[in-house]
């Protein structure tokens, strides 16, 4: 048996960050993982998806150049388009393995299972540690009544390697995962259905998103059912039907299930640690990341904080800090980014009307459209809004809700506003260039003072 000062169970974006600051501050950790480095994200998520959409929004872009003056025509060969997003998922992993050997990280490549609290067994190798990060990340959640085939029925990670383009495809789960892939198959020609449980898709942001983001999607011919569970399916030769709760049903050549993920726990024989557990099965932490096992923590999908990778990169940089006798900053999470690669994009910070409602904190919207900006006139991307909530009396930002092309990148302005505790004020009192975007985030936020400008 090995003896190690810091041993990181998982390669995801919380574990690889983690054991970089690690080494970095001569914590020495061993990685183990099991498969590619990069872990669910680089491989098999958030890598390969937005190749796949970048692909897509090229696709479109070719076909909407005649606003422009500009007559043309595109063609697509499907696999080299799913070889693009291979190649982009191998390229990522390849550089968390350059950084790996450049901050001298041992990495065992191996299923990692406890047999005691401290002690881990990972193939012939048995190591125990003083300290154990588990970062194993999340797996596709199967839905009871329906479950993935990996050929007619199948989840994320199938989506995003299809050997072949299918004619019709339904998505049960109208999130970030089932909106992404819609868009994706869509622009290529795939005949798409997206069936939500609740009320409306992209349930989790401003009710004014989901509804401009569903008449988008409805715009290029997908279909939404919302408010309506599936009830029943029944797999045929050629094609899968859904049956749904009020009564009407939904044929397609593929199912693809994108309701959720659930942690990725059950290899590693936790109960031998003593690890508990939470109500929903996810590892139960305090708020530095400790389990009830001193020396013990966990990061990422598999604690109830957002399964985020940026807010599992976060947390493990937090925990290797203080675990090296460093003082990190303490994490928001109601200052963690959303964003979702659509086309329009969506992306939000910080509390929405209704958190705000609940909290009894009095405050004052502003919006602004994508239409009034000069750049996105120029553009052709004038579809789309953003939306800034503040404080009535002090303007202290309080929330920023968008949906438009470059949203996933306009956000990042406010983060570090937010995070300094900025105020309306403040953002409207540093100059933008002009014309960009980001005026819209100013216009927004004059309006939100009641001084808006252009509108």
């Amino acid at each position: 048996m090995e003896k190690v000062k810091l041993l990181i169970i998982g390669s995801g974006p919380g574990g690889y960050v983690a054991a970089i600051r690690a080494a970095q501050l001569g914590l020495n950790p061993v990685v183990i993982e099991k498969s590619e480095l990069g872990g669910t994200c680089l491989n098999r998520g958030c890598i390969p998806t937005k190749a796949l959409i970048s692909a897509a929004s090229a696709y479109k872009a070719i076909g909407q150049a005649k606003a422009f003056g500009i007559t043309a025509t595109a063609e697509f060969d499907w696999a080299k388009i799913v070889g693009h997003a291979q190649k982009t998922a191998e390229r990522s992993a390849k550089g968390v393995e350059f950084l790996f050997k450049k901050n001298g990280i041992r990495r065992i490549e191996a299923t990692a299972e406890f047999t005691g609290p401290h002690i881990v067994k990972a193939g012939d190798d048995e190591f125990e540690a003083e300290h154990i990060i588990i970062a194993t990340g999340s797996i596709v959640r199967d839905l009871p009544s329906i479950q993935r085939d990996g050929k007619q029925v199948i989840g994320s990670d199938e989506a995003l390697f299809l050997s072949e383009r299918p004619e019709s495809l339904a998505i049960i789960g109208g999130g970030v995962i089932g909106v992404e892939i819609a868009y994706v198959y869509n622009a290529f020609g795939t005949k798409v259905t997206i069936i939500e449980a609740l009320d409306r898709i992209v349930p989790f942001e401003e009710p004014e998103i989901s509804k401009e983001l569903t008449k988008e999607l409805k715009r290029s011919k997908i279909k939404v059912h919302s408010g309506v569970f599936v009830t029943g399916i029944t797999k045929g030769e050629e094609s899968v039907t859904l049956e749904l709760g009020n009564g009407k049903t939904v044929e397609a050549e593929i199912v693809l299930s994108a309701v959720g993920r659930a942690p990725n726990l059950e290899p590693l024989a936790l109960e031998k640690a003593g690890v508990e557990l939470t109500k929903r099965g996810f590892v139960s932490v305090d708020d530095n990341f400790n389990t009830n096992i001193e020396g013990l923590y966990a990061i990422g999908d598999i604690i109830e904080t957002p399964m985020l990778a940026h807010t599992a990169e976060h947390e493990g940089i937090s925990l290797v800090e203080r675990l090296a006798g460093l003082k990190p900053h303490k994490i928001d999470y109601t200052l963690n980014p959303s964003c979702i690669y659509t086309e329009p994009a969506i992306a939000h910070i910080g509390l929405s009307e209704a958190e705000l409602t609940k909290e009894g904190v009095e405050y004052s919207v502003g919006t602004f459209p994508y239409m009034a900006n000069g750049k996105a006139q120029a553009s052709n991307h004038t579809k789309g809004f953003i939306k800034v909530l503040i404080e009535k009396e002090s303007h202290k930002v309080r929330g920023v809700h968008m949906i438009g092309f470059g949203a996933t990148d306009l956000i990042s302005e406010l983060i570090p506003a937010m995070a300094l505790g900025a105020t309306a004020d403040d953002i409207v009192g540093a100059i933008h260039p002009h014309p960009t975007l980001s005026e819209i985030t100013l216009e927004a936020t004059l309006d939100a003072l009641g001084r808006a400008l252009h509108k």
